[in-house]
């Protein structure tokens, strides 16, 4: 089996000699988010250089935030402006989760906007691939129309149910592999291709430019978040996280109630907080399966 994580800013200056040696080959890097190439990733250059420097073989994401197709053609566009001249021997991953611009469309939207990023992705010569959860694909995208495209399918726990066929899998967001100096949280992945080789043995790689004046970019709006009703146990996970990103305190942008006189569940009211936190609430809320229960809200203020 041949096991990959998935990195970004969020896990710091990583050890890459570390990684490899925990025996981990392959790696998907964050490259940036968004529609301008001003939001690339701050460790994406670090990373990919530690990755080439440990022979580790790596792939790129593209966190988004469009609300339309063309909106994410031009992410797709910057994607691969900041990975021009580099040679992923992993795929280049569209990955569209649960923004609250992105949950207020429809089905068909959505899935026309998976359909825009890679083909423009493949248009360049790219390997193209989904990453999205299980519950993603089955309920929020025409999955059956996008049965052409690879997938990076997340689904924690002990089994991967996704309807689409999938290369590579993140089932778990806590560390599975055990490497050195991430405690409890790095995601892991599985991966079912020998991606290297179909993607060096296609030669494949390219490049088109972005707009230079894109339309406004929703990453720079802050959210509103609305959690509940929960219970006790995940309360305190929520509050913990909040409180290690300066949430809490005297700021009030974290406020809870309870629902019920028995005090067994409360809601929880978090923001106006950046882009960056509210994603590292709602990936917290995935785990807690809270967002399949749709007990996680999200919307945006003005900047």
């Amino acid at each position: 089996m041949i096991y990959a994580i998935d990195v970004s800013k969020w896990q710091g200056e990583m050890n890459w000699a570390t990684v490899k040696n925990a025996r981990i080959s392959h790696a998907m890097i964050r490259a940036g988010y968004g529609n301008s190439t001003k939001q690339i990733d701050p460790q994406f250059k670090r990373n990919v250089a530690g990755c080439e420097l440990y022979g580790v073989n790596w792939g790129v994401y593209w966190y988004s935030y469009a609300t339309s197709p063309a909106q994410a053609r031009q992410e797709a566009r910057c994607c691969l402006q900041v990975i021009q001249g580099l040679k992923p021997t992993m795929p280049v991953a569209y990955d569209i989760e649960y923004e609250p611009g992105i949950l207020a469309l429809d089905n068909a939207t959505r899935t026309a906007m998976v359909k825009a990023f890679l083909e423009e992705v493949e248009a360049a010569g790219y390997y193209g691939i989904l990453y999205a959860s299980t519950n993603f694909i089955q309920t929020k995208l025409n999955w059956k129309e996008l049965a052409c495209y690879d997938v990076w399918a997340a689904q924690y726990g002990s089994r991967c149910t996704s309807p689409l066929p999938y290369g590579i899998w993140q089932y778990s967001s806590q560390n599975a592999l055990g490497v050195p100096g991430f405690g409890k949280s790095l995601d892991c992945n599985r991966v079912y291709k020998d991606y290297p080789k179909v993607i060096q043995d296609a030669s494949l790689n390219g490049f088109t430019a972005p707009e230079e004046n894109p339309a406004p970019d929703l990453s720079a709006c802050k959210q509103v978040l609305a959690i509940g009703p929960v219970t006790m146990g995940d309360a305190l996970q929520i509050e913990a996280l909040c409180k290690s990103l300066n949430i809490t305190g005297e700021n009030h942008l974290y406020t809870s109630k309870w629902n019920d006189a028995e005090k067994m569940l409360q809601t929880i009211n978090i923001g106006p907080v950046s882009s960056g936190d509210a994603w590292y609430i709602m990936r917290l809320c995935e785990r807690l399966q809270l967002t399949e229960q749709r007990l996680y809200h999200s919307d945006y203020t003005k900047v």
